[in-house]
């Protein structure tokens, strides 16, 4: 992104690094438009290990809620094109917001265009509430759950907590719930 604006500073968990520089390469002879939004966000990025990546901060599988342009609130959880599961809930790390969204702190705001020639728009990141375990996460299965408070890494608990958390963003009563959460 060619702009003369002050950029926040991006962390990025390794494990998605690799992801998104393995895509970006295998973009390469496609010429996506979004790649090149994708390898800037990539080249300017501090690396961290997943486990010591601050909880302010805006990773793949993460619940984040934001702005654009200074409208309404969204929250959607940020997630791999190839993990998408629950269109409308989730928002794929390779659009544009995603891209713009990914390694950014609470209180972070970031420029991004939706097309090549488009306007410019403005995100801000409002709050990261959640970060689920990445897939090649080994989570402790029927282990006993330290805190007593039922929210242990078995997938059981992983799956009620990752309910729990679509239902807060999704209530009942808005109806794209239903289509997302199959809940009548």
């Amino acid at each position: 992104m060619n702009t003369a604006i002050d950029l926040p500073r991006v962390t990025i968990a390794t494990h998605d690094y690799n992801r998104l520089m393995s895509v970006a390469a295998m973009e390469h002879n496609r010429r996506r438009p979004n790649r090149e939004f994708l390898m800037s966000e990539l080249r300017r990025a501090s690396l961290c290990h997943p486990d010591a990546l601050p909880d302010d901060v805006v990773s793949t599988n993460a619940k984040v809620t934001y702005r654009i342009d200074g409208g309404r609130p969204n929250a959607h959880v940020l997630v791999h094109p190839q993990d998408l599961l629950w269109p409308g809930a989730e928002l794929s790390v390779l659009t544009p917001l995603g891209i713009a969204l990914l390694g950014l702190r609470v209180g972070d705001r970031m420029p991004f265009r939706t097309g090549q020639d488009g306007p410019l728009h403005e995100v801000v990141v409002e709050d990261v509430q959640f970060r689920l375990l990445p897939d090649d996460a080994e989570p402790a299965r029927n282990g006993p759950d330290p805190s007593g408070a039922g929210h242990g890494n078995s997938r059981e608990d992983l799956e009620r907590r990752l309910d729990d958390a679509l239902m807060e963003t999704f209530p009942a009563s808005d109806p794209v719930s239903v289509i997302v959460c199959g809940r009548s």
